[in-house]
């Protein structure tokens, strides 16, 4: 990968977890698609929603990502994006910072497991006869 301008993200995203990119840079990754974002200089990476942007020379993100992968704002990373399959999009979901992203999966995962249940109790009675 290129390495990239690091610029902060626009005023409506402060504080989401996610990452503009150009569609050149994103290794295949699709619009809204999670990837592995690794900062090669120091090894750090984390898992990242990534969008579009028109600029190819920059990569947009949040101070809390600036921060987790050790590039200032105004500098340059030097990266690579890795595509993260079923589990990692689903670990995603329910590790991620962003509460608008966050509570809504684990919404889900308490309702399916109240689900589990249900189905466990109905089927008690028929296993027992």
């Amino acid at each position: 990968m290129p390495k990239l301008s690091v610029e902060g993200p626009q005023a409506s995203e402060a504080g989401r977890w996610l990452v503009r990119l150009n569609i050149r840079h994103r290794a295949g990754v699709e619009r809204y698609g999670v990837a592995r974002l690794t900062n090669n200089a120091n090894g750090s990476g984390l898992d990242v929603l990534l969008l579009g942007h028109d600029r190819d020379d920059a990569i947009f993100m949040p101070y809390d990502i600036r921060e987790r992968l050790g590039v200032a704002k105004g500098g340059e990373l030097d990266f690579s994006l890795r595509k993260v399959g079923l589990w990692g999009l689903l670990r995603w979901y329910v590790r991620s910072p962003d509460p608008a992203v966050s509570i809504p999966a684990w919404i889900a995962v308490i309702g399916l497991a109240l689900a589990i249940v249900g189905i466990v109790l109905d089927a008690l009675p028929l296993i027992c006869t």
